[in-house]
């Protein structure tokens, strides 16, 4: 339900099971009980002009703190802590902050500058669950969010109180408004929260660097502390175990250097487990404040946005916007043809091209067949011809042979021809 408060005016909602309560104006701080629903006066806003120069406002970091304020901070309360201190008669407390050496003043410290900028974080994020509370888009400026609906919804939002207005949740949806009114596109306005998302979501994990620098630094100085007293520790067992005063010296020393050891270690792990818990409850707050708003961009803004242009009956019943569309149309008509035709002459080039292309290709493809064509039948005729020449060498040799031998059979005649053998025991 929505709900003005009685003391600024200022709009508000929330859920109609809360009608009764008391709470605090987010704007004034003034406290007042919460109507019923049948009690609540309709809201009313200020109407200004609808094309009023909008430019935003500066926009505060609302991750980060101020780095010089918290170092102050921290170095005047660490100050303050220690000289707190150095009244009191010497006990276990004291002696571990005061008498134990630079290694846990360093340590403090690191631990109070900590300290400080989760409260300092704190504060921003209540300042941030105060603007949740802000009706920013109220109904009474219509059911749906259209182009002719947009601005009253911006300047509602530049009516709300500079404390208020500037936060995660207004900032957002202000930047999503003024998108819609200039392009009036849903698609695009979703794309830039979901991209404002991730930025408020990566600025929120990199506040916490610092942080995590003094968690890993604390236990590191209690290391180092535990090296000095180490130190301290054995070079007084160098000493002579003869002279009794010299002893006690010793004795006295390794008993300060076993102090330094244990006691800077033992603060250095203590006041890292301390500043852990309350930097993870912070740390997860504020992720689970980034997820309302995203819920709330899904499920309250994005339905409501209405991107179309204008309906038939609306179009027909603005006749002084006919001549202007058809001058449109036909202007955008004699373009479109202009295009056409430098598309068909463009078509028509390609074409002549692709085509003296393809004879010089196929021209070139012919001549190459056929030179192919011509030196395999060249090497096929000399390969089946050449074997044919020697075969007719051959026979025309071996025909001279049986003529030279038919001679000679001739002469010889009925003469017997007697052939010799010998051997290795003829004579």
């Amino acid at each position: 339900m929505e709900f003005q408060c009685p003391h600024c005016g200022i709009n508000m909602t929330t859920e109609d099971e809360n009608a009764g309560q008391v709470v605090a104006c987010p704007s004034c701080s003034e406290k007042f009980e919460i109507p019923a629903p049948a009690q609540r006066e309709a809201p009313t806003r200020t109407k200004k002009a609808r094309h009023k120069l909008r430019g935003g406002w500066e926009e505060e970091d609302h991750a980060n703190v101020n780095f010089l304020l918290s170092l102050g901070l921290a170095i005047a309360i660490t100050v303050a802590f220690m000289v707190a201190l150095v009244p009191f008669p010497p006990n276990p407390v004291s002696d571990l902050f005061l008498r134990r050496g630079w290694v846990n003043y360093a340590e403090t410290f690191f631990f109070v500058w900590g300290v400080v900028i989760l409260v300092m974080k704190w504060r921003k994020s209540v300042r941030q669950q105060r603007a949740m509370l802000l009706d920013i888009l109220p109904k009474s400026l219509g059911d749906e969010i259209t182009s002719e609906t947009v601005p009253g919804f911006i300047d509602h939002i530049y009516n709300l109180p500079m404390q208020l207005r500037d936060s995660l949740m207004v900032n957002r949806l202000r930047k999503g408004l003024e998108l819609f009114e200039k392009r009036n596109d849903n698609a695009e306005v979703n794309n830039v929260l979901d991209a404002q998302s991730d930025i408020d979501a990566n600025r929120i994990a990199g506040s916490y660097t610092l942080l995590k620098v003094f968690l890993w630094a604390i236990p590191i100085f209690g290391f180092i502390g535990t090296v000095q007293g180490l130190s301290v520790a054995v070079s007084s067992l160098s000493a002579g175990a003869d002279d009794l005063e010299m002893l006690k010296e010793s004795i006295n020393k390794l008993t300060s250097g076993l102090g330094v050891v244990f006691d800077t270690t033992f603060l250095g792990l203590i006041l890292s487990i301390i500043l852990s818990f309350p930097m993870a409850v912070m740390q997860k707050h504020e992720e689970e404040m980034l997820t309302t708003i995203d819920v709330f961009c899904n499920e309250k803004l994005l339905p409501r946005l209405n991107d179309t242009k204008r309906d038939k009956g609306d179009f027909f019943s603005e006749v002084e916007d006919i001549p202007a569309f058809a001058a449109s149309l036909t202007k955008a008509h004699e373009r479109f043809l202009v295009d056409l035709n430098l598309a068909t002459k463009l078509l028509a080039d390609a074409g002549e091209t692709l085509k003296t292309r393809l004879d010089t290709h196929q021209t070139h493809v012919e001549g190459a067949f056929i030179q192919s064509i011509n030196r395999l039948t060249t090497e096929t005729r000399e390969a089946f011809t050449k074997p044919t020449i020697e075969m007719n060498n051959y026979f025309a040799t071996l025909s001279k042979g049986i003529e030279s031998l038919d001679e000679t059979l001739r002469k010889l005649g009925g003469e017997t021809i007697v052939v010799k053998k010998r051997g290795l025991f003829s004579r």
